[in-house]
């Protein structure tokens, strides 16, 4: 199985370019392994396709406005094909499956950042699981649900974080 991730949208001069070339190698492992848990019966063959958009706040505001009822933007959002009602129906085995796409305002990851006190890094590594689950179905509408998603969200922060961040940046585990 392969995962395409498809990255549209700019850094805005946010986190370096690279970060964002690194993110179809970050998401990717993780979406199949989820998706192979949640559709055993698709086999080794096939691909998952899904998008990583970058927006503005004006867009980011508008789409929270239209689809959430939200007057203000938001972090991330994401918008599932096979998701409804908090469950993730799994497609008929076909050589492709769209999960979806994953709306990310950059300048409020930023914001979130800062008053969390860790890295932009570590906050857009944030986003884009917690984007991905909403695509496979989770969701945080129930305190048992938030709970669910968050341990799932954990579990994968550490692995993608580590893929986005530039080699040169990384902790010297031996120090």
């Amino acid at each position: 199985m392969r995962v395409i991730t498809e990255v549209a949208g700019e850094a805005q001069g946010l986190v370096p370019v690279e970060v964002l070339g690194r993110i179809p190698g970050a998401l990717g492992p993780v979406a199949e392994e989820i998706f192979r848990f949640l559709c055993p019966e698709w086999g080794p063959s096939g691909d998952l396709f899904l998008s990583v958009n970058f927006i503005d706040e004006g867009q980011m505001s508008e789409l929270n406005h239209r689809f959430m009822g939200e007057g203000h933007p938001t972090d991330v959002l994401s918008f599932p094909i096979h998701a409804s009602e908090g469950k993730f129906t799994c497609p008929v085995p076909l050589p492709e499956c769209l999960l979806g796409d994953i709306m990310v305002c950059l300048p409020r990851v930023l914001e979130n950042a800062l008053e969390a006190g860790h890295s932009p890094v570590k906050e857009l590594s944030l986003v884009l699981v917690h984007g991905l689950l909403h695509l496979l179905g989770w969701n945080h509408e129930t305190e048992e649900g938030r709970r669910e998603m968050w341990d799932i969200q954990g579990h994968y922060l550490e692995r993608v974080e580590r893929c986005l961040t530039p080699p040169e940046r990384r902790a010297d585990p031996g120090a």
